[in-house]
This record gives C-alpha cells, sequence and structure tokens, in this order.
C-alpha cells in the first residue's frame, strides 16, 4: 500500500526559502496556501513570517488583494461568474471583502457583463447531451446567478427546447411495465394512473393496457385490494372502522367493487 512520505523538516530558514520558492514555481499561490505548506517544513513561525513578508516585499508572492485581482481577471476571461470566482478565493484563505473588492474593480475597469459572458458560453456549447436540468445545473457551477441562467436559456433557440431529466425518462418508460410494478405495490388503477401522469408518462392507452393485464391474469386488483387491506388490522364488524377501511383502500386507487368484495371476503 502507498504511503505518503514525511516532508522533510526544515534546519534552517535556507530551507524554508527553499519550499516556498518551490511551491510558486509549481503554482501561484495566495499568503495562506503558502503559510500552510511551509508550516507543514516548519514549526518556527518567525522563519515563516521572515520569508512570508520578504517574498511579498520582494514580489514574488502577491497580496491578497493582488492576488484576488489576478485570479478573477483569468476567471472572468474563461468564462466564469462572480459566484465561482468568490467561492475559489474563500477557499484560497481570501477573506470575503477582499474577494468583493477584486470583482467589482475588475467590473467597473473592464465593464464586464455577466450576462454577456453567460450568454457566449452557451452559445459555444453543444447541447446534445445535454437535458435542461443539466444545463441548468452546469451554467449554476460555474458561479452564474440563478435568474440570469433561467433567461439565457428561455431566450437560446435549442436550449429553450431541451427536455427535463422526468420528461426524457417519460418517453422511454414502458407503460406496461410500469403499470406491473405499481401493482406489485398493491396500488389500485386511479392511484397508479395518477403516479404514471406525475411522472409524465403518457396515459392515452391506459384504460386498454389495464383491461389487457387484467384479462391474461398479469394483474388481479380484486387480489390486490384485499392484500391491501391484510396490512391492516381494521374491525369489520364495527361499522366505523369499516368505513375507515373503506376509505384506506380507495385512497389507494381501488374501485368500489374491488372494495366492497375485498370488505365482504
Amino acid at each position: 500500500m502507498f504511503t505518503q512520505r514525511p516532508i522533510k523538516q526544515a534546519k534552517t530558514i535556507d530551507n524554508v526559502y527553499g519550499s516556498a520558492f518551490y511551491h510558486l514555481e509549481a503554482k501561484d499561490r495566495t499568503i495562506d496556501e503558502l503559510r500552510k505548506k511551509l508550516e507543514a517544513k516548519t514549526d518556527n513561525q518567525e522563519w515563516i513570517d521572515t520569508v512570508l513578508s520578504d517574498l511579498i516585499g520582494r514580489g514574488y508572492l502577491k497580496s491578497d488583494k493582488d492576488f484576488a485581482i489576478n485570479f478573477a481577471e483569468m476567471a472572468f476571461n474563461s468564462e466564469k461568474g462572480s459566484q465561482f470566482i468568490l467561492s475559489k478565493l474563500k477557499e484560497k484563505g481570501i477573506n470575503e471583502s477582499d474577494a468583493n473588492e477584486a470583482i467589482d474593480y475588475l467590473i467597473n475597469r473592464d465593464e464586464i457583463c455577466e450576462f454577456t459572458i453567460l450568454n457566449n458560453r452557451l452559445s459555444n456549447m453543444t447541447l446534445d447531451s445535454y437535458s435542461s436540468d443539466k444545463l441548468y445545473s452546469t451554467l449554476m457551477k460555474y458561479g452564474f446567478k440563478s435568474s440570469d441562467v433561467r433567461e439565457v436559456i428561455k431566450s437560446h433557440p435549442i436550449a429553450s427546447t431541451l427536455p427535463s431529466k422526468m420528461q426524457i425518462k417519460a418517453e422511454k418508460a414502458d407503460i406496461v411495465k410500469e403499470i406491473e410494478k405499481l401493482a406489485r405495490k398493491l396500488k389500485g388503477k386511479s392511484v397508479i394512473k395518477r403516479e404514471l401522469q406525475q411522472k409524465l408518462i403518457d396515459v392515452t392507452n391506459f384504460d386498454e393496457q389495464i383491461e389487457k393485464l387484467e384479462m391474461d391474469g398479469s394483474i388481479d386488483f380484486y387480489e390486490n385490494c384485499r392484500l391491501r387491506l391484510d396490512k391492516k388490522r381494521f374491525d369489520l364488524s364495527n361499522s366505523k372502522e369499516k368505513s375507515k377501511a373503506y376509505a384506506y383502500l380507495y385512497s389507494h386507487g381501488f374501485s368500489s367493487d374491488e372494495i366492497k368484495e375485498a370488505l365482504n371476503s
């Protein structure tokens, strides 16, 4: 099993400098990110503070404000929204005030319109594999406002016509299998039909399919009604209890004939 090698601890401040330059060469880092890297190298806070202060003064390490502006600029250029930028900067240890200040500064300086950025991103996307749900969540992931995402999708000629996940699933559904599945859960015809409609499944031929399933013995709603009744302990010799049993079975979608037979069996 792979085990991570322990970090060699710094014996001198030069070792701390070496570690700092190594991590900065790998990628641009915030003060907080680099501090955490150096704290893994030494517990000498004086060395760490000295190195960080020196690197900031010499321009090797950006101040939090400068880092935030640089990061936000690259993110806007990559068609990301301000919520994405804010979230990422906070993860990197930049306080919210500095992050928002950087975002506002760039929006004013470069006259950035996030709706335009969002519209450009959508225009460059291939939408063949997207449902409306997936497209919405994808655009939200890039940090744009929910209202802007809805509006840009609504105004796009293709995106506005994308089906939802539920619609796609409904189109692929086999109504006979769906009926049988719900019948096995001891649900009556009216409840089954309502649940299929809620799933956006076409119920145009529902009655016809039900009749076929009953005729070939695949489903016996009279038996299912009785089995559903057996799940409760109603005292059917008591008129009030019998009324409760009737209401219970009716709420599960069984017909009056099916219920009467179950109650009298």
